[in-house]
């Protein structure tokens, strides 16, 4: 046997070929003139080196590629939630509706009564370039009445539908994988044996004794994948039979409209009239936008996986508020969700009832000449529209408890003013500043939304790492508090338990006086930080007056008083000395925030490596 002469505290390829390198010079009594690294034995040893120190790489990797904390590529982020109950979404198509009617003028043009539109029927859309379609649900076709008034209002996704075919095995838990290299639509999936409709399941316990259905999950390189049952546990598709299978590859994000305007839409199918004569549909219909496509979603982000993956249902029901931000968190088209319950008082009538907080990512809406400060404040918000558009989707899948109530909350609009003070180094222009001040502070607030407080430490940071600024500090003014100090009072909410149905109910507003001096601090806390109640929304936004009369624009510009007022207090001189401390500054903090970070390796569609 061999002795020992690897160590398991020298385990780096440079050790272990040291080590080797010494051992088989004193175990063969070979000088350093006749053993080098260029000799015919010192190549070998290089070669098996670096070979080793490839196979301990590709096990470390796979080790990491274990842990979905951890995990660097798309595939095993996608497989490893999959092991959870979690099925990455694979995207979401836009959708919205429309209404058609005969043209005037254009009834001669159809033989016979009625005008038919097949399903599918493909529109283009002048706006974004994008393909859309009607989607009638179940009928091959609608008909309209070349008499009619009457509009018919149908249903309109964006996305080409396609179709594969496979054949049969007649095996159990048979499965078939499309392979797609854009997105595919997670609902608008169906699946044919030989003809007959196979329902799409969320598990394999939910088809009974040869009963027709399928489970549809994504696959781990982005496709979808397709799984039969055994025969207790559904249907198997019989040999030689023909499976198809068709889907919607849709463009995602890209085929939202809800900021377009002048949206309009062309057909490039072709209708047909009762005698079977193909009608150019763009001739004798007129088409009228109803509610524009919104809430499409490009395939799930490897990173969103890592965090969402935990609060997957493993019943797929809508059951408490996790499932619910889980279910929405998907559309990719609200900037926060928020779901609750009250459960924990003691009034048990509406302990049946989620309450859903959510606000629409305005990024979508961001363009060079709009930010966070003069976005119209009603972009903040949900319409009605599409609150009920979101109701309708928690309806549609399906997942709701029967016993189950879903209510949108309007948020409390709260609005406040921001104050910079500022040193700054000397030579740097002060306009560039601002700009840069402004741009940096719109992205904090268009992207993190935090839910019980704004620091204003995460505003000086921000700021402070903007090259040129010295020392910054920053004041939240609350439109709130300053009209309570002005007016000299506030009112508090006087509440009491109704004996009839247990519920605290507000029965009275109590008036408190503000002495001369005193500051309530009215959405503020202690720090001076913005204090977010549950159903806040924050917005840095002016339009009122200060305790002394002072008036705040509603939007900010350089020369009034507005929502963000930036004040240069002094500057610094800049020389050697100081350019000296602050590199040494700057050194000390990227040692603080140098921790490893192992990005996700993607591919050109974004989503394996």
């Amino acid at each position: 046997m061999a002795d020992s002469f690897l160590f398991k505290n020298r385990i780096r390829a440079q050790q272990l070929y040291n080590d080797a390198f010494v051992y088989l010079s004193e175990k063969y009594q070979q000088s350093s003139d006749l053993f080098t690294p260029a000799s015919p034995f010192g190549q070998i040893l290089s070669v098996v080196s670096n070979i080793s120190e490839l196979i301990f790489y590709y096990i470390e990797a796979a080790i990491t590629e274990l842990n979905i904390s951890r995990a660097r590529n798309a595939q095993s982020i996608f497989g490893l939630s999959r092991l959870t109950g979690h099925n990455p979404s694979r995207g979401v198509s836009a959708f919205g509706s429309i209404q058609l009617n005969i043209a005037p003028g254009a009834a001669s043009q159809i033989s016979g009564n009625t005008l038919r539109i097949p399903n599918y029927c493909a529109l283009n859309c002048e706006t974004n370039g994008l393909t859309y379609f009607l989607d009638l649900g179940s009928d091959e076709f609608i008909a309209i009445d070349k008499t009619s008034l009457t509009p018919q209002q149908v249903t309109i996704v964006q996305g080409l539908v396609q179709t594969q075919d496979f054949t049969g095995t007649g095996f159990p838990l048979q499965s078939f994988s499309i392979n797609t290299l854009d997105p595919s639509d997670d609902q608008r999936i169906k699946v044919t044996v030989n003809g007959v409709d196979y329902p799409v399941e969320d598990s394999l316990y939910d088809l009974g004794n040869n009963e027709p259905g399928c489970l549809v999950k994504t696959g781990i390189n982005g496709g979808l994948d397709v799984y039969f049952g055994t025969g207790n546990f559904g249907a198997i598709p019989s040999q030689g039979s023909k499976i198809t299978i068709q889907y919607v590859q849709t463009a995602g994000l890209s085929g939202n409209l809800d900021t377009a305007n002048n949206i309009a839409f062309t057909f490039t199918t072709e209708g047909v009239d009762e005698l079977g004569n193909e009608i150019n549909l763009n001739e004798v219909l007129s088409i009228k936008l109803v509610s524009k496509p919104i809430f499409g979603a490009n395939n799930e982000d490897p990173e969103f996986t890592r965090l969402i993956a935990p609060y997957a249902s493993k019943s797929f029901v809508l059951a408490n508020p996790s499932n619910y931000i889980y279910f929405l968190k998907k559309y990719a088209y609200f900037s926060h969700i928020d779901a609750y319950n009250t459960k924990n008082d003691d009034y048990i009538d509406d302990d049946n009832v989620v309450y859903l907080f959510l606000l629409p990512d305005v990024n979508r809406k961001i363009t060079t000449d709009i930010d966070y400060f003069n976005i119209p404040a009603d972009e903040f918000v949900l319409t009605e529209e599409e609150k009920q558009r979101v109701l309708n989707l928690l309806n549609e899948s399906g997942q709701q408890l029967v016993t189950s109530e879903v209510e949108i909350i309007n948020p409390v609009i709260k609005k406040y003013v921001i104050n910079i003070v500022l040193k700054y180094i000397e030579g740097f222009d002060k306009g560039v500043l601002m700009t840069e001040i402004r741009s940096s502070l719109s992205t904090y607030f268009l992207n993190i939304k935090r839910k019980t407080s704004v620091p204003r430490s995460d505003l000086i940071s921000i700021i402070e790492n903007i090259e040129g600024i010295d020392s910054v500090n920053v004041f939240f003014v609350s439109q709130e508090n300053e009209e309570a100090i002005r007016n000299g009072y506030y009112f508090v909410p006087v509440k009491q338990r109704d004996p009839i149905t247990n519920q605290e109910i507000t029965i009275d507003r109590k008036q408190v006086t503000i002495e001369p001096g005193q500051d309530p601090l009215i959405g503020l806390d202690d720090f001076g930080d913005i204090k977010i109640e549950q159903n806040d929304l924050v917005l840095i936004r002016g339009g009122w007056s200060d305790r002394n009369n002072n008036y705040y624009e509603e939007i900010p510009s350089e020369n009034t008083v507005g929502s963000l007022n930036i004040i240069f207090k002094s500057f610094v001189t800049k020389n050697l000395y100081n350019d000296l401390e602050q590199n040494k500054f700057n050194q000390l903090k990227k040692i603080q925030q140098n921790k490893t970070y192992s990005p996700v390796i993607k591919n050109s569609s974004g989503t394996v490596s």
